[in-house]
């Protein structure tokens, strides 16, 4: 490890603040990257070389000090980490003075050194944890020896069965892309529930979990982790103004499956936009049939479908009739429920059905018909959604 400007001068600045005498941090080169006297920064400390090449402290009266390039008087000290000296430190003043700090600022510089080394290594188990995930989700998962030591040296157990989680989140004024410190300050607060440690930003609208599942004999438990997830959206809505969606994928088995899962979430998401723009949580279950529909909005199919419910588009200029049939199709077809909800009577409710039935030639009392035009209606629906975005 090698000590850098930025590390440098917060050892200066906290020991300064202890001591009443000028402090300098040299590098491994014996440059002074950190001081009290910023004019001194970059320039090479000839007492700091000797004390590099002694590996132990090196004191200069003033009258040594003047003898030699770029040294005033002190005592100099290595700085050790791992048992290797990588810089030293230097106090400006007589040496029978300043000799009494020498201990304080020498554990206080090797303290920070550590903290620094340790936050410089979680920062790169971070960077490393995120490339794993996206190499996983991408299904990139090729056997390497660097890989397996990055699982290993990670503590990612990958016999857990897992789902992909997306986060989307945009500002909540602006619809703009979130600033990364927003997005960081997210990670941090998911990483700090266990369910939520594989988790990275795919890109730069979008967190992806790789959050853990039930799985009994080949069948996972989906409502749990729905409940879960809808906990995670209380939390979100309460710490941060945002506009978000969350879309859980479907489980598949097996490394190979996380790829399958983060796919089918990507699914589910665009399908749950489209279909139920209102929504925030989209699940599998829920999702299947929007997905299967948005993958066909441009076929033939859907184009034969939606003809049809063009009739009664165009037949129905108030829109009442569209408005009954989505109330009917809400309350899952049941008369009563549907009349109810209009305020209506049960005689206007089949009248409207009825001329539904003239207009497109159906019966809607035929499972056939009845499906027919509620794929039709879902499929008009994400098309509207479609030009609106």
């Amino acid at each position: 490890m090698f000590i850098d400007q930025q590390v440098a001068q917060k050892i200066v600045d906290r020991a300064m603040k202890i001591i009443q005498y000028n402090v300098n941090v040299m590098n491994h080169l014996g440059e002074i990257v950190g001081s009290g006297d910023q004019q001194r920064i970059g320039l090479f400390h000839t007492g700091a070389l000797d004390v590099l090449d002694r590996k132990k402290e090196v004191d200069f009266d003033r009258r040594q000090a003047d003898a030699l390039s770029g040294v005033q008087q002190g005592i100099n000290l290595p700085i050790v980490c791992n048992g290797e000296i990588i810089g030293v430190v230097g106090i400006t003043g007589m040496p029978s003075e300043v000799s009494k700090y020498a201990d304080l600022v020498v554990m206080t510089s090797e303290l920070m050194v550590e903290q620094a080394a340790l936050s410089a290594q979680v920062q790169w188990d971070k960077r490393q944890l995120e490339n794993v995930i996206c190499r996983l989700i991408q299904g990139d998962i090729e056997k390497s020896s660097l890989f397996d030591d990055r699982i290993e040296r990670l503590k990612i157990d990958l016999s857990i069965p897992r789902v992909a989680v997306i986060i989307d989140v945009s500002d909540a004024d602006t619809q703009q892309d979130l600033p990364l410190a927003t997005l960081q300050s997210m990670l941090r607060m998911l990483d700090s529930n266990a369910a939520y440690k594989l988790l990275a930003i795919s890109c730069p609208t979008q967190i992806v979990i790789l959050m853990p599942v039930t799985v009994q004999q080949s069948c996972w438990d989906e409502w749990s982790a729905k409940i879960q997830l809808e906990s995670l959206c209380q939390l979100l809505a309460k710490q941060y103004h945002l506009h978000y969606k969350v879309s859980m994928g479907q489980y598949f088995p097996d490394i190979a499956g996380l790829a399958k899962s983060y796919q089918s979430a990507l699914q589910i998401l665009a399908a749950g936009k489209l279909s139920l723009p209102e929504q925030v949580l989209y699940f599998p279950d829920a999702a299947a049939l929007d997905v299967l529909l948005k993958s066909q909005l441009s076929s033939w199919s859907a184009d034969k479908l939606l003809v049809n419910y063009q009739l009664l588009v165009a037949a129905d200029k108030k829109a009442v009739l569209l408005n009954t049939l989505a109330v009917y199709f809400q309350h899952s077809a049941d008369f009563g429920k549907t009349a109810n909800a209009l305020h209506i009577h049960r005689n206007t409710l089949r009248y409207r059905l009825d001329r539904i039935d003239q207009i497109l030639n159906i019966q809607l009392a035929n499972i056939d018909d009845l499906l027919r035009l509620y794929l039709a209606f879902k499929l008009a629906n994400m098309q509207v959604s479609k030009q609106l975005h």
